[in-house]
């Protein structure tokens, strides 16, 4: 019995230590030293080498992982994580969990992987990764693993007993970081040592990795101090920073390309030049015998007055001694070697970036740090290197803090129907006087974004962000938040709206191309949405389609239809409708091709459209609050058109309609028509369809929308064009849409001339009562009017249809209302007093279709004027106006002073010209006659030299026209009134001469518009800008401009001839001689004198000197009694003595012998020693002589 017990009990001793087995059993990982790789593959799609490590921890795989130059696997996308574990995970066949590099073990739930890469792939199994404890590794599971799926990432504690995980290296350096700059103010800076002192060196050697955003400009790389040693960027060359001005730097000649990763590399040869690499390859040598290595220490002003060193290493800016020339792009990798020969070159310094986080970077050597001032880490594509945070559709997420210039990273998984996506973000954090909170909000569908590329840009002011996308792509949509300041207490919440997946095909109608489905009912037994009936459709498309219609009509009751690409939408009260809905007469616009439309109009006449599709399933809910019957619904495809290229134009035939057509944003459709000789009018114009498209035209070439000689921009789909005496030839035809059209017919005509009849009377306009058919030319204005009786609410003003451009003016008054002695508040004791404004509005100049209005107009005259931009025709014009709800008494008209004077047309014509000659040149050249809006038509006629230039006198000329002027002057005394006085004309200084007693018909004091338009007809322009005296002789030939008594100053002294003593001598000359003979006659008049005081012995002396005088002239003394007859020297025919001296002196050729420029027989000259003579030209030294006034001048010998 007791050996039968303890066999017994022996036997279940033993069982229960086998089941207690497991538990007591441990799984013994490899020890490092037993490592080692069980298999190698390399992944085809990125040619990277794997190896497959034996069991062990996380930690001794990485550390396994080093040793073979790699590290374990970062797994970039869901193609590698499944060739993963098709390759590894059951390799051998055993079924094997695979460690990867991913582990958040330095900060819980922030995750990078082992080679530094940033965290953004992931494919988490259900409910993972844990929160809390120590599950800091991620492996990817195998099977057995419960309710995580096979492929699917789960964290473990870092030597797992349980079951065996082997590690998977990759081999390659890891993560290589760069840093991008924003291109304004982003750089990194780094304190001046020895090792960039450059002193004594003969040759440097500086390179860069760069990845330039753009190619203007100069954008520096890399510059030593102020205007020291540097590398940059001219435009798309490289050049080296080799003295101050910029202008003197030696640039390659090779380029580089934007967008792209380059290597740049300049070597300096002291005394011989320098030589560019761009990718290892020679891009020019500059030859320089004065090159040198600037060391930077220039002594800038900024420098100089701060007495700072300025002798700071920059990379991404200019130097010290400029704040500019920032670089645009990502950077890596930058070195600086130099050396006193090629052989001796060594490492000065080299900045690889290899931190990926942080404000300091430190170069290769270990001991130089330097500050990065609002850089961005990045990976060599771009992508921000940043914790990607997932955010949680219905969660909140608060982030604590974050610092100004922080990079944040987010992202959320759409799912597939989601209708509609909400951000709101909003930060709690206010106090008195604190910073505003702001950040930038950048998103993108499967992709980071960041401030370059992205789909939507938002700018959070005061902390609040809200931001919405419609059908967002099914996938990860990434976000990107960059700080402008701190943020703290931000807290981040996303909503959705998904729509219900779509029933089975069984459960739905399928409508086929063009085949109508009758007798159609929305009732009780259709599908049922609370209280909404409804039908479902859908529509298989086979090929792309430029425009799918759904449209259903007849039977009774009231159906609505809705259509989506990705579901029957469901009926809400708040969808948005199609782009032709509350568009009945086709004169809607959309802002982009929709996903999803609505048409939900009275009865059942109702039309959906798609545009621009993909083959796929279409599908449409058709219901109805109560009940619909008997009505049909069908589905009309509209295929691409062919005719995309202006070689493929489709020819129009006058006078017959082509169609239907549709189109969307971005579908250009040509067409053509030829115009025959003679043809009056050309009409092209669009019928019947909906939505909104424009039309261009251009004769023999292909109009754009930038381009073109004719367009039609108006609303809706029912453009026009329309001009007199088209040139013959081909015209190209141009309809496109900003947005989309359907069912448009279009067709080319020929008619005859139409003439709109404006005699320039102003045109009254009545309320709501549409003009048409306006026309205006290029420059021309048309005047319109509308009478208020009573003040209003709102006064509207609307052009549209035709084509051109125009422009509209508005003016008049409206009022405002202050409430007096109420505080502003009406009620007892509160009084109202309307105060009026005058009011100026414009439109802009694009186009026909113009909106205004102007709020509280007050009663009384609103004048409208429309100028054309360009030939404009077939406009129409409508206002509309209301009586004000809020009693406001009529005003009374304030008829407006005379002024006393009022500015002359040289006024006008100066200050106009002033400000049109931008440059100062005294010239207008193309430029400034387009900014000044000067039509080329007037122009023309203002440039009367037809130079293409503008001169201040042919501006003055055009504008002191006696009908310019006398328009400019009477508008301006007028200022709005018909009449003006006669007084107030007169005392106006006219640059034309006027009669205004003659148009004066009914004699009273004042000349009214009528008076006035009568003058213009008659008048005729005496005023010549060319001739500014009036003197009948232009400026430019005028000695005296500004005198009408003289223009001719012939010897050149300043003083006109009409007012010289002789013409042709200088006045200088004539006081000269005449002070000398002043001086001779009180000479001999003092000699005079004194002969009565003088003794016979004085006598004698007077008898000497009348020998001299006989010496002189070859005279005897006997002769001295006559002398006084012979120096009168009598003119006379007969040849006397006195001409025979004269002809000894003088002789007179034939005039056609005369050489010189001979002095006009009119000019007088002086008579010298009994001949009269002259310098002719004046200042020329060439002296004229003549024996008579009569004679012809002779050149003195």
């Amino acid at each position: 019995m007791d050996a039968r017990m303890n066999r017994a009990v022996l036997l279940v001793s033993i069982f229960l230590i086998s089941l207690s087995a497991p538990m007591f059993s441990t799984v013994h990982a490899d020890e490092p030293d037993d490592m080692g790789v069980l298999y190698t593959a390399i992944n085809p799609s990125n040619n990277n080498t794997y190896h497959l490590l034996s069991a062990s921890s996380w930690e001794d795989a990485a550390s396994f992982a080093r040793s073979l130059d790699g590290f374990l696997v970062t797994v970039d996308n869901e193609e590698e994580n499944a060739w993963l574990f098709d390759t590894f995970a059951s390799w051998d066949n055993q079924s094997r969990h695979l460690w990867t590099g991913l582990s958040d073990a330095d900060e819980e739930g922030f995750y990078r992987w082992h080679d530094g890469t940033p965290f953004l792939h992931r494919d988490w199994g259900e409910d993972q990764p844990s929160e809390g404890g120590d599950e800091h590794y991620v492996h990817i599971a195998s099977t057995n693993m419960g309710n995580i799926m096979p492929g699917t990432w789960n964290d473990l504690e870092n030597d797992p007993q349980y079951f065996p995980v082997y590690g998977v290296v990759e081999i390659g350096p890891g993560a290589d970081y760069a840093l991008r700059f924003d291109g304004e103010s982003d750089h990194v800076v780094m304190d001046h040592d020895d090792g960039l002192d450059m002193t004594n060196m003969t040759q440097l050697e500086v390179s860069a990795w760069v990845h330039p955003y753009s190619l203007e400009g100069n954008q520096f790389i890399v510059m030593k101090g102020d205007y020291g040693w540097g590398l940059y960027l001219h435009d798309d060359q490289v050049a080296f920073s080799s003295e101050y001005s910029l202008s003197q730097h030696p640039v390659s000649s090779g380029t580089v390309e934007v967008d792209t990763w380059t290597h740049v590399q300049v070597n300096v040869v002291v005394g011989q030049g320098f030589t560019f690499h761009i990718n290892g390859i020679d891009a020019g040598f500059v030859a320089d015998e004065d090159a040198s290595i600037p060391l930077g220490d220039f002594g800038s002003n900024d420098c100089y007055e701060t007495g700072l060193d300025c002798d700071e290493l920059y990379i991404a800016r200019m130097g010290a001694g400029c704040d500019c020339n920032y670089f645009e792009g990502v950077m890596d990798n930058i070195t600086v070697r130099a050396g006193t020969d090629a052989n001796s070159l060594e490492e000065r310094i080299h900045f690889d970036f290899p931190e990926g986080e942080g404000a300091e970077t430190w170069d290769a050597s270990g001991e130089r740090m330097a500050s990065i001032e609002g850089a961005d880490w990045v990976m060599p594509d771009g992508s921000i290197v940043a914790q990607a945070v997932e955010l949680v559709i219905g969660d909140s997420y608060e982030l604590e803090f974050a610092a100004a210039g922080d990079t944040l990273l987010f992202f959320v998984e759409v799912e597939e129907y989601t209708r509609e996506l909400y951000w709101s973000s909003y930060s709690l954090k206010f106090g008195d006087f604190e910073e505003a909170t702001e950040y930038t909000l950048y998103a993108q569908a499967n992709e980071i974004p960041d401030e370059w590329n992205h789909d939507t840009e938002t700018v959070g002011e005061w902390g609040f962000v809200f931001e919405s996308w419609s059908w967002p792509e099914v996938g990860v949509l990434w976000f990107t938040m960059i700080l402008q300041t701190d943020v703290e207490e931000l807290f981040i919440e996303l909503e959705a709206d998904i729509a219900d997946p779509p029933p089975t095909l069984d459960d739905m109608t399928e409508l086929k191309e063009s085949i109508p489905i009758t007798n159609q009912d929305v009732n009780g037994n259709s599908f049922n949405n609370g209280d909404v009936n409804m039908n479902y459709y859908y529509v298989n498309v086979t090929q792309p389609l430029a425009d799918l219609r759904v449209r259903t009509y007849g039977g009774q009751g009231n159906v609505d239809i809705g259509i989506s690409y990705y579901s029957p939408p469901t009926p809400t009260f708040w969808w948005s409708e199609g782009p032709f809905e509350d568009d009945m007469d086709g004169d809607g616009k959309d802002t982009g091709v929709e996903l999803e439309t609505w048409s939900t109009g009275p009865g059942n006449e109702e039309e959906v459209h798609l545009f621009d599709l993909e083959a796929g399933l279409y599908y449409i809910t058709a219901y109805s609050f109560r009940n619909a019957r008997e009505f049909t619904i069908v589905a009309d495809f509209v295929y691409p058109p062919e005719n995309v290229d202006p070689d493929d134009a489709i020819t129009l035939t006058p006078g017959i309609e082509y169609g239907l057509l549709s189109g969307y944003e971005g579908l250009n459709q040509y067409f053509k028509v030829e115009v025959p000789q003679g043809t009056e009018r050309l009409v092209v114009d669009l019928n019947d369809g909906a939505g909104d498209a424009s039309l261009y035209m251009r004769l023999d070439q292909a109009p754009t929308t930038a381009t073109y000689e004719h367009h039609s921009t108006s609303e809706g789909a029912n453009d026009r064009i329309a001009f007199n005496d088209p040139t013959p030839g081909w015209w190209y035809i141009l309809l496109t849409s900003e947005s989309a059209f359907t069912g448009v017919n279009i067709v080319a005509e020929f008619a005859d001339r139409y003439v709109w009849d404006y005699d320039g009377t102003p045109i009254q306009l009545y309320n709501d009562e549409p003009l048409d058919g306006i026309s205006v030319s290029k420059g021309g204005e048309i005047s319109f009017f509308a009478d208020l009786e009573m003040p209003g609410d709102m006064f509207w003003l609307e052009t549209y249809g035709g084509s051109g451009d125009i422009v509209v003016y508005i003016e008049g008054r409206q009022y405002e209302l202050e409430f007096q002695n109420g505080e502003g508040r009406p009620g007892p004791g509160a009084g109202v007093e309307t105060v009026p404004n005058d009011v100026d509005i414009m439109s802009g100049k694009e186009g026909t279709n113009h909106k205004m209005s102007v709020e509280l107009p007050l009663n009384g005259q609103m004048d409208i004027t429309m100028t054309g931009i360009t030939d404009a025709e077939e406009i129409s014009i409508v206002v509309r106006w209301d009586e004000s709800e809020f009693r406001v008494e009529p005003v009374d008209p304030i008829a407006p002073a005379e002024p006393e004077a009022v500015e002359s047309c040289t006024d006008v014509a100066t200050e106009m010209f002033e400000d049109a000659d931008i440059n100062g040149d005294g010239l207008l050249d193309e430029r400034e006659t387009k900014s000044a809006e000067i039509p080329n038509d007037e122009l023309k006629l203002v440039d009367t030299n037809g130079d293409g230039l503008l001169e201040y006198r042919e501006a003055l000329q055009f504008l002191c026209t006696c009908d310019n002027e006398l328009m400019l002057v009477f508008d301006a005394f007028a200022l709005g009134r018909d009449e003006v006085s006669i007084d107030a004309l007169e005392d106006h200084p006219w640059s034309n001469n006027y009669d205004f007693d003659s148009i004066n018909i009914n004699e009273d004091e004042f000349i009214d518009e009528q008076e006035i338009e009568l003058l213009v007809v008659l008048c005729e322009t005496t005023y010549d800008a060319f001739d500014g005296d009036g003197d009948g002789v232009p400026d430019v030939d005028d000695a005296f401009p500004e005198d009408p008594t003289e223009t001719k100053d012939t010897d050149g002294d300043g003083v006109g001839d009409n007012a010289d003593i002789v013409a042709s001598v200088s006045n200088d000359i004539i006081y000269a001689s005449a002070g000398v003979m002043v001086l001779i006659l009180a000479g001999l008049l003092l000699g005079f004198l004194r002969t009565s005081r003088r003794s016979e012995q004085e006598e004698a002396v007077w008898g000497g000197e009348d020998r001299m005088s006989e010496a002189m002239f070859g005279q005897s003394s006997e002769m001295s009694e006559y002398d006084k007859e012979q120096v009168a020297l009598p003119i006379t025919s007969d040849f006397t003595e006195s001409q025979e001296f004269l002809g000894s002196n003088i002789q007179v050729p034939f005039s056609a012998e005369i050489s010189k420029p001979q002095p006009p027989s009119e000019l007088m000259g002086m008579v010298l020693d009994g001949i009269e003579t002259i310098e002719f030209p004046t200042g020329s030294g060439e002296v004229w002589v003549r024996a008579s006034p009569d004679d012809l001048w002779s050149p003195k010998e």
